[in-house]
């Protein structure tokens, strides 16, 4: 009776990379191991002498003894093909050849959550089949378009759309999409994308920009989705709780400051605010980056004079001018009037 088990690791030499792969709906996932062991059982105490039974072994060696005397004779071993294998070797031919027809994906490698990741990883789905019900297309065409008209558009939801897929969207839900991967961007290069996006060459620029008026703001020329875009009516904070009007005030606050040239500190403004370090720093990452002496500034700093060329350049800066005025005097008027982190 063997009454345990050992097992001893060994070291595997490989050149080649071992992964482990786990597909679940339209997704596949690979992760390389770093190491690989191979486990062997240690059968060392099998060895070890049992006194009992050194009569046995005695007979035993006898026995072979004698055995060894006898002569040996040669025996041929034949083998029968199992039933079936010759089906199983058309199959695996076949399945070869397949394998062999199927297509390569060319793919490039894009970081997660950037505008273009989304399009490399629709590479990995199967083409939708576009059928529309014969007895009456129209109407599925018009129920598609309703959907995609009435979606509403979150943060998450455009990093999530390919180029492709933007271009079913109207022209008010373009923009905002592009805003929400931009960040912050220029209208020449906001123009430049919606055309890719499947816009009219020959669509007006006072179209564009009434919609944008509408969902940004104009900070140095260029264009930042609003607050209230980002945290619409009756949300909460990712990480803490924080009211949806603490976040748009913390937000356009830290805005102004930027504008301004003023230094930021995530500590202080936490404390103005009452915000905890990781609302300060998600809502600083969506429109600053640390510059090579650590200070937070804009993600651009100037403007390609596109915006100028516009007519009624004027009316626009003075409309945004005015806008934030108005905007940092609510801020104000917040601070001095919100009750203390420590009164009962």
């Amino acid at each position: 009776m063997v009454d345990y088990l050992s097992f001893e690791s060994h070291n595997t030499s490989s050149n080649t990379t071992d992964m482990i792969m786990y597909t679940s709906g339209k997704s596949l996932h690979l992760c390389p191991l770093k190491k690989t062991l191979n486990m062997l059982p240690k059968l060392s105490h099998i060895d070890k002498i049992d006194l009992k039974d050194d009569n046995k072994k005695s007979s035993l060696n006898q026995n072979e003894s004698e055995e060894e005397e006898e002569e040996s004779e040669q025996i041929m071993a034949k083998f029968k093909d199992r039933p079936g294998k010759k089906s199983e070797k058309k199959k695996m031919q076949e399945m070869v050849k397949q394998r062999a027809m199927e297509p390569w994906i060319n793919l490039s490698f894009v970081p997660n959550g950037h505008y273009y990741s989304r399009e490399e990883l629709d590479k990995f789905l199967l083409p939708k089949s576009d059928t529309i019900d014969e007895k009456d297309p129209d109407l599925s065409i018009t129920k598609i378009e309703k959907e995609v008209i009435n979606e509403n558009i979150n943060a998450i939801r455009a990093r999530q759309l390919s180029r492709n897929e933007i271009k079913s969207y109207p022209l008010e839900k373009k923009i905002k999409i592009l805003l929400f991967n931009a960040k912050m961007i220029s209208t020449k290069m906001l123009m430049n994308l919606l055309h890719k996006c499947g816009m009219p060459t020959d669509e007006s620029v006072t179209t564009i920009l009434t919609h944008l008026k509408e969902i940004a703001v104009l900070v140095r020329g260029n264009w930042i989705i609003k607050s209230e875009e980002l945290y619409p009516d009756n949300t909460i904070s990712s990480h803490f709780g924080l009211s949806f009007e603490v976040m748009r005030l913390l937000r356009d606050y830290i805005i102004h400051l930027l504008d301004s040239n003023q230094i930021v500190n995530r500590k202080n403004i936490g404390k103005m605010f009452n915000a905890p370090p990781e609302e300060v720093k998600d809502v600083l990452t969506s429109v600053a980056v640390l510059d090579d002496k650590k200070m937070w500034k804009l993600l651009i700093t100037n403007n390609d004079g596109f915006l100028e060329t516009v007519d009624n350049y004027n009316e626009i800066c003075k409309e945004q001018s005015d806008w934030w005025a108005t905007r940092v005097k609510q801020i104000n008027t917040w601070l001095e009037q919100k009750p203390k982190k420590n009164s009962i």
